[in-house]
């Protein structure tokens, strides 16, 4: 049932969530102001995207854990105190490594507070009414993150640069007051604190995704890129070594034996690369080939992202009549057939179309992502022991951040294998591979939900402690 206290706590939990969500693309249209105020280089604008991308992929995991230890309250409070100071020290920059500084604070305020808000939202709901709930925190990530560039484009235009930075102070004061007053605090599991681990992991993730970053910059064989994504990998490779010889490893590697769990965490992984490298191509498609701005571009964007807020909550009570397996190849094959839907419409009519013929692929792909967030987060929730919802809610959202950014990444690797673009036409040709790669990547996502068996496709949700 929502009781006054647990809709409270969805207030809370889903007010801090958007406003992280939110910060991971809405400084990208307003780069050209700020890098015109502080004379700023390419590598500095760079830098002012991946400080915030690096700080929040990396430390995901690590406040997962910590919030069991220490308390989820406590921790994810900490994590509002430090994303509404870096939110304010960004407003307050006087030059691009302040900038960047005061990014980075902002993403380790993020990673703290998105995998302890899914965590403190899954056990404060009954079993009966915990998809439900998944589903509105699902829906206000996924409207997070996908109108960054809407929200930028409106203050830019109307405002100075600045604003964008300023409107999260609001919205982080309320959230800490009211999070202190309404939210109760809850534990996991008690582990040792880990220095090495959290080293050797932190360390690894930041290899992978600032490799992955600097791929298509550096070129993919360069010596810089290879040394990050080699790095990363072995320093990897190390903290599993380091973990199975803890009694109280860090991160429980046997989970991964749960083909529910396995399933699922690779499912958010390729459906974040899939659906990261259309929407980047799509954004830049508006523009650069039919000639939008950056805000009439997010306006027309909302189809999409409204479709997602309205079924990720339709998704929650999907699951406990249909199933996770059932809702989940639903949303993905609709996500999919979207992709190369849009590929299918520039290949028959080139770029110059109206945009209602976008339209009903737009609300595809946007119906598709909400009916895929909700199944993976309550899923995977629900396939692991109560005293590991902490660790599991950090790698399923660690998992889907490090997909967003290989799909970035190997679509900008597609997209500039075609050649020099000197027309709207020749950006036409070259989106259309990239989007076929997207769809490809979703597939795999779709072959992934396949490794789920048995409860899985319950038509109940489960508890923490049936899927033991």
């Amino acid at each position: 049932m929502f009781t006054p206290d647990r809709i409270k706590l969805l207030v809370v939990t889903c007010a801090a969530l958007f406003m992280a969500m939110l910060d991971n693309l809405v400084l990208g249209v307003a780069l050209p102001s700020i890098q015109e105020s502080f004379n700023a280089s390419m590598s500095d604008l760079e830098w002012f995207m991946n400080a915030y991308t690096l700080a929040f992929s990396v430390l995901l995991i690590p406040f997962s854990v910590l919030g069991e230890r220490f308390g989820r309250k406590r921790m994810f409070l900490a994590g509002v105190v430090l994303f509404t100071l870096g939110s304010a020290l960004s407003g307050m920059s006087g030059s691009s490594i302040e900038l960047i500084l005061a990014r980075a604070l902002q993403g380790v305020g993020g990673a703290a507070i998105v995998p302890l808000s899914l965590t403190l939202v899954n056990g404060a709901f009954p079993v009966d009414k915990r998809a439900a709930a998944l589903g509105i925190w699902s829906g206000i990530s996924g409207l997070g993150l996908s109108i960054g560039p809407l929200v930028g484009g409106l203050i830019v235009e109307g405002a100075a640069w600045q604003l964008i930075f300023w409107v999260n102070i609001p919205v982080g004061v309320l959230a800490f007051l009211l999070g202190m007053k309404w939210l109760k605090e809850t534990r996991g599991e008690k582990k040792p604190i880990d220095p090495l681990g959290i080293l050797l992991l932190g360390a690894g993730l930041f290899g992978i995704v600032f490799g992955l970053e600097r791929g298509n910059e550096d070129g993919w064989g360069s010596v810089t890129v290879l040394s990050l994504l080699g790095g990363g990998l072995l320093l990897l490779v190390f903290f599993y070594l380091w973990e199975q010889r803890r009694k109280q490893p860090f991160i429980r590697f046997d989970l991964f034996k749960n083909a529910k769990y396995s399933g699922l965490v690779l499912a958010g992984f390729w459906m974040n690369a899939g659906i990261f490298c259309a929407i980047f191509l799509l954004t830049l498609f508006l523009q650069q080939a039919q000639g939008y701005s950056a805000l009439e571009a997010g306006v027309r964007e909302m189809a999409w992202t409204g479709c997602t807020m309205i079924a990720a909550p339709l998704a929650g009570l999907a699951v406990g009549k249909f199933g996770t397996r059932a809702v989940l190849t639903t949303g993905l094959a609709l996500q999919g057939i979207a992709l190369l839907g849009f590929g299918l419409l520039i290949v028959t009519q080139g770029v110059s179309f109206p945009f209602g013929y976008m339209l009903p692929f737009m609300m595809m792909a946007g119906t598709g992502m909400g009916l895929s967030f909700t199944p993976i987060s309550h899923g995977i929730l629900s396939s692991v022991p109560a005293s590991a919802e902490g660790e599991a809610s950090g790698i399923s959202n660690a998992t889907r951040e490090l997909g967003g950014v290989f799909g970035i990444a190997i679509g900008g690797l597609v997209f500039q294998s075609g050649g020099a673009i000197q027309s709207a036409a020749d950006f036409g040709d070259h989106v259309v591979p990239a989007l076929y790669a997207g769809a490809a990547m979703i597939a795999v996502g779709l072959l992934s939900v396949m490794l789920l068996r048995g409860r899985a496709a319950s038509r109940q949700p489960l508890s923490a402690q049936e899927a033991t």
